[in-house]
Parts: structure tokens; sequence; C-alpha cells
């Protein structure tokens, strides 16, 4: 009898330490489960700002490339090359994420100035209705109005449609959207004429 008790003491003894064994080793993989998890979702939201900072080169870019064309396409039909694009040229180097970047168009004293910068998170909706990767604003003025001290401005948004960044404006005053293209540098500058 005292053997048959002493093995029913010596199983429930190794039971309760291969019970409290299993139960660690669950937790162990259980944790191990809940890291690989993190580094899972730290590498997708590497890959998200990486996709989107993509965007904004890309972006920064073609903005760029429209002001320049714009230069261009005037200059060509002027008996003396008049407008001028500060930079002249665009790299990727030239973009910073957390500072303004300006393109400025002047023309004899009038000036249409684009400011944009990224917003504080990779993709905002929160000072325009649609999800924009960039953020700025379109002010255009010739020394009267700065006498004035009235520089009209609308805003500046670099929206995302698919992968593919579209560059639109925005009046919070009449509430109008449109894209901006070289129609609007057009509309911009025969206000200052």
């Amino acid at each position: 009898m005292e053997r048959a008790e002493a093995r029913l003491c010596y199983s429930a003894h190794t039971a309760m330490k291969l019970g409290r064994r299993n139960g660690k080793e669950e937790k162990l993989k259980q944790f191990a489960r809940r890291i690989q998890e993190m580094a899972r979702k730290d590498e997708e939201r590497r890959r998200q700002a990486d996709a989107i900072q993509a965007i904004r080169l890309r972006a920064a870019a073609e903005l760029h490339a429209l002001c320049a064309q714009f230069v261009e396409s005037v200059n060509q039909l002027l008996e003396k090359p008049m407008l001028e694009l500060s930079p002249p040229d665009w790299a990727d180097a030239y973009y910073r994420d957390s500072a303004p970047n300006v393109f400025q168009l002047a023309m004899a004293g009038r000036i249409v100035h684009l400011e944009f910068r990224a917003p504080e998170t990779l993709i905002s909706t929160e000072r325009f209705r649609t999800p924009y990767v960039l953020e700025g604003a379109v002010r255009a003025f010739n020394q009267e109005m700065l006498d004035l001290a009235v520089v009209p401005e609308r805003l500046l948004f670099c929206c995302l449609e698919g992968e593919k960044p579209r560059w639109v404006w925005f009046d919070p005053r009449t509430q109008r959207t449109a894209p901006l293209d070289e129609e609007h540098l057009i509309a911009l500058f025969e206000r200052l004429l």
C-alpha cells in the first residue's frame, strides 16, 4: 500500500512539474508569436512609409516638371524670356519632409509661390476630405498686393489616386477644388497683370 501511495504521490508531483513546464513553454511560445507579429507589423509600417516617401518624391518632381513646362511654354512665345522658375531644376535630394519645399514662378515683380510639406501622418484627411500625402498653399501676388497686405491663398494638396499622386488646389472660402495645372497657373498670373 505504501508503494502504491508513493507511486501516486510521485505521479501527482511529476504531473504538477510537467504542467508548470507545459504552462511555461506555452507562455514562451505565445510571447515568441507576439514578437513575430510585432516584427511583421513594424516591417509593414516601414514598407508603407517607404512607399509614401516614393510617392512624395515623385509628386514633388511632377509639380516641378509642371512649373518648368509652363515656364518654357510661356517663354517660347515671348520675344525675350521673362518668366523664371526657382529652383530652376529639381532632384529628389532637394526634397525636405519636415520643412517647406518652395517653387516660385516670377515675372517682373509678379509671383506665384507654391509651398508644400509632408503632413504629420503618412496619409492625412485633416485639412481636406480626400486622403493626401503632401499639403501646402499656392499664393499669387505682386508689389501692390504686398503693400496692401493682401496675399490670396489657396490650399494645395497632393492626393492619392491609387498610388498615383495628383495635385489639387482648394479654396476654403468658396469650397472650390480643381487640379493644379497650366490652366490654373495662367489664371493666377492673369490676376496679377
